[in-house]
């Protein structure tokens, strides 16, 4: 229950990351929708979806607080919810990808997602006591931690997703061509989406060496989303395919330093078991990142910092994904299956969270010399 408890409160902040800008864009009037380019009745649907969403997304950490006896009700409202985001997923694809697309998508989630329930309620009825069995706690930490990850990748993905439709110029983004990122940031939203229910109501029938798979399987498979989401935005942003590669260089750096480590031991390495990294630093430096790069689709003439910028930000997040999956608690079980020392994952850590304040520093100075341009125009 207190697994359960944790991951609710985890979904109850990644809802509200992910719906309070849409319906602070809404309020403010930031997007026209009663512009011909979304279609009548946009607005009412588009408020009455997202409130729902952000009401179910909170309600299941309320009722594992107050009703501690009755689980299911709150994995209900979870599913609920999960079923919600993915649908104002879809109704905002709309307004810039394909039809066919995204509508197959929206079929195959919805059925995963019942799947999923009817799963979940049938090993719930066939055990004797009626509720989620309970791991030791390294296991729920390992599903907490991988639940926090996805839930803060999730969230990101879905801002830059209702930025690239609601905050952009629709228009203009098409046709600068920037539909890729919108194929690549719903198809990503979604399977996170299914992603975070799987770990919130993990199978009964897993044991704990099955739970750090999965979860070892679902944080690579999402990071490797945000790499390509950074992969096709520095190639509309850069005519030289070989610096848009770079992005994949902190995710090699950080686990050749690893290999490297188990190698050639080095003395005086780091015993300290660390916490897993925030995703604080990595969470704001994705956000500047889209923000600057939606702006730039739409700009013709970017500032001549922006091409830096993007590629040192993008550098930062990679690292900072590396950093986070380094020191969570389902890489260093994994790893010690295969006789990995958890000073090696600890110092290699170091190393990327090292590099990920080295290219915040630089991106920040950027930053500001971007600002500083713009400012004396």
């Amino acid at each position: 229950m207190v697994g359960l408890l944790n991951r609710s409160r985890g979904l109850a902040e990644g809802v509200a990351v992910m719906i309070c800008p849409v319906l602070l864009a809404l309020a403010l009037n930031i997007v026209d929708l009663n512009d011909e380019v979304y279609g009548h009745g946009v607005p009412i649907a588009l408020i009455a979806m997202a409130g729902f969403t952000l009401i179910t997304g909170i309600c299941p950490f309320m009722l594992c607080c107050f009703l501690q006896g009755f689980p299911r009700s709150s994995v209900i409202l979870a599913i609920t919810s999960s079923a919600c985001l993915v649908m104002l997923a879809y109704f905002i694809a709309h307004f810039i990808i394909f039809k066919s697309v995204f509508i197959t998508l929206g079929v195959l989630c919805g059925i995963l997602l019942m799947l999923r329930t009817v799963c979940y309620y049938y090993y719930l009825y066939d055990s004797q006591n009626g509720n989620v069995p309970e791991y030791t706690a390294i296991m729920q930490s390992v599903l907490d931690e991988s639940h926090e990850f996805l839930t803060g990748v999730t969230g990101i993905l879905f801002l830059g997703f209702q930025g690239l439709t609601l905050d952009g110029d629709v228009r203009t983004i098409s046709r600068m061509g920037g539909e890729p990122m919108g194929y690549i940031s719903f198809i990503f939203i979604t399977l996170g989406v299914g992603s975070m229910l799987l770990e919130m109501t993990p199978p009964k029938s897993f044991g704990e060496r099955k739970v750090v798979r999965l979860t070892i399987l679902l944080d690579c498979f999402m990071a490797a989303g945000i790499f390509m989401l950074l992969l096709v935005t520095m190639r509309k942003h850069t005519q030289l395919e070989m610096v848009a590669l770079l992005v994949f260089v902190p995710p090699i750096i950080s686990f050749s330093s690893l290999l490297f480590l188990v190698l050639f031991p080095l003395d005086g390495q780091d015993d300290e078991d660390p916490k897993p990294a925030s995703l604080e630093l990595t969470k704001v430096t994705f956000t500047g990142f889209l923000a600057v790069s939606i702006r730039t689709i739409s700009n013709t003439s970017p500032n001549k910092f922006t091409g830096f910028f993007l590629l040192l930000s993008s550098m930062a997040i990679g690292f900072g994904l590396s950093w986070r999956l380094l020191s969570q608690n389902n890489t260093k079980s994994g790893l010690t299956n295969i006789d990995v020392s958890p000073a090696h994952v600890a110092s290699a850590a170091k190393i990327a969270s090292i590099l990920t304040h080295f290219c915040i520093l630089i991106t920040t100075i950027l930053f500001v010399a971007m600002a500083s341009t713009a400012s004396g125009k």
